[in-house]
């Protein structure tokens, strides 16, 4: 029987329901290793459901892994975005369909026709057209794996090499990623057979579960308002770690209301970022968090990709950024983690980032070029999109 979270001092969420095991992962060696490593010794069935699953050397170990399971009659689903894996093509998936692998797109881009029978949406292709060209900008943005409805991985974490130092030697991206276990994998994986069938279910009564999504209409709000609500009332910290950095105006409002309670407020970026123009739109947001008290570090060594927070003792890890994109837009999944080390792990980790980072104050944010601020600003006004 599920038992309520252990520890959970602030009271955020007194419903939470533990999961069985932990783990945290910082490394994309490791957590990719852990994964292909279960891939090849699945028993009865897997899912995945990834934003990007490039055709690199990781995925086509990937791809091996899954065709050799199918050859021992494991069950295998795979939902793949239409935008962020772009470069799949038909004869691509009819090779995995040869092997008995089931695959869905979500939202293929409107102009590729010959995608559309792997589509999600099950319509005709006229009413098909019409509705894919009118979600063009709504994408699935999850990373999800599943194996034997048992064990769980998720995160900020694709499948491209970009991730991994084994493939790529100059690999500078800072991930984060969870393996969990319990009972509630099975509600994961009924999460995800809800989208690979398209069956939207409406009720809202998960806030007991260990994760949140945003899967219909009133589970984002739920989930948005949720968020906002936990910064509000936490106590103790709100620590982030952000890849993209455009909150909308309710968040900006709940940390600077956290800080007057006293809450100790971190927020680390990265000084780079693979999405070239999204460092400009985050100083945009630097003088009035400053002013309110938060500490704000850049980070120098790493590109984050990763997506975290810390609110008092529990900690959301997984696909959602703080921006439009996961508020208006995006399907994601966060895993929420309440286990004591795996709360130090990433407090350390944090840490760690701080000390590789610069420290922003309201005196360095003056010298700023005139024209970089002026980019940020311009940009900022197209962060609706982004």
């Amino acid at each position: 029987m599920k038992k309520p979270t252990p520890g959970n001092e602030s009271g955020l969420l007194p419903r939470l329901h533990e999961w069985a095991s932990e783990e945290i992962f910082f490394s994309g060696d490791e957590y990719f290793n852990d994964l292909i490593n279960a891939l090849n010794h699945a028993k009865k069935s897997i899912e995945i459901e990834c934003y990007i699953f490039y055709q690199d050397a990781l995925g086509k170990k990937i791809i091996t892994a899954l065709i050799e399971a199918a050859k021992k009659d494991v069950q295998i689903h795979l939902i793949i975005d239409g935008h962020g894996s772009l470069n799949w093509n038909k004869q691509q998936l009819l090779k995995l369909k040869n092997s008995g692998i089931k695959v869905k797109i979500f939202h293929p881009l409107p102009w590729r026709l010959s995608l559309y029978n792997k589509s999600t949406r099950p319509k005709n292709f006229i009413n098909k057209f019409i509705y894919l060209a009118s979600r063009i900008n709504k994408r699935d943005h999850r990373k999800l794996y599943i194996v034997d409805k048992t064990y769980a991985w998720s995160g900020s974490l694709n499948i491209a090499d970009s991730h991994l130092k084994q493939f790529n030697i100059n690999s500078e991206w800072f991930d984060c990623g969870v393996k969990v276990t319990g009972e509630s994998v099975l509600e994961l994986s009924d999460n995800f057979y809800g989208i690979f069938k398209r069956r939207i279910n409406y009720p809202n009564e998960n806030t007991h579960l260990p994760f949140r999504t945003n899967d219909n209409i009133i589970r984002r709000q739920h989930k948005n308002n949720e968020f906002v609500k936990l910064i509000q009332t936490c106590k103790k910290r709100v620590w982030i770690i952000s890849a993209y950095f455009a909150p909308s105006r309710k968040i900006v409002n709940a940390l600077k209301q956290a800080r007057l309670n006293n809450v100790d407020v971190k927020l680390i970026i990265s000084r780079n970022s693979d999405i070239i123009f999204f460092p400009l739109i985050s100083t945009t947001y630097f003088s009035e968090l400053l002013e309110a008290g938060i500490e704000i570090y850049v980070h120098n060594k790493y590109i984050i990709h990763a997506k975290t927070v810390l609110i008092d003792d529990i900690a959301f890890v997984g696909s959602s950024n703080l921006n439009h994109r996961s508020f208006l837009h995006d399907l994601e999944l966060d895993i929420i983690l309440s286990h004591k080390t795996s709360l130090q792990k990433l407090v350390n980790e944090s840490i760690l980032l701080m000390n590789d980072s610069d420290k922003v104050n309201l005196s360095k944010l003056t010298k700023l070029a005139w024209y970089y601020r002026i980019m940020g600003k311009i940009i900022w006004r197209i962060r609706y999109w982004l």
